[in-house]
């Protein structure tokens, strides 16, 4: 027999939060993907112990498709979150740079904030 075990609110809460900051988001569209990915994080549990604890065959199939559903999209958004951050992150790298006469170079490393 399975049980189950029913999370109050404030306990989802404070997951949500401890994940979003767990991702260490760098923006808004960071943080929102978060929220999501722990929304279905939290979901799919739930299609898991329905899976285990159904005897019907239409149950576990509608179990089944759930905990499917759920992690490819909790997949796609992981790769979402690492396409954004590597767009965030382009790096260029300078090889030669020419001063002429008059001229002025900056010879460090110069790091400039992304918008978006």
């Amino acid at each position: 027999m399975t049980r189950s075990i029913k999370h109050s609110p404030e306990a989802s809460l404070q997951f949500v939060i401890a994940f979003i900051k767990s991702i260490k988001p760098e923006s808004e569209i960071e943080t929102m993907l978060a929220a999501q990915m722990a929304a279905v994080h939290i979901c799919a549990p739930d299609a898991s112990r329905r899976y285990l604890s159904t005897t019907s065959l239409d149950g576990k199939d509608s179990a089944e498709r759930a905990m499917t559903k759920l992690t490819r999209t909790f997949t796609t958004q992981m790769e979402a979150l690492k396409r954004h951050h590597a767009k965030a992150r382009k790096i260029v790298r300078v090889e030669r740079v020419n001063v002429e006469s008059g001229g002025q170079a900056i010879v460090s490393d110069v790091s400039h904030q992304a918008e978006g």
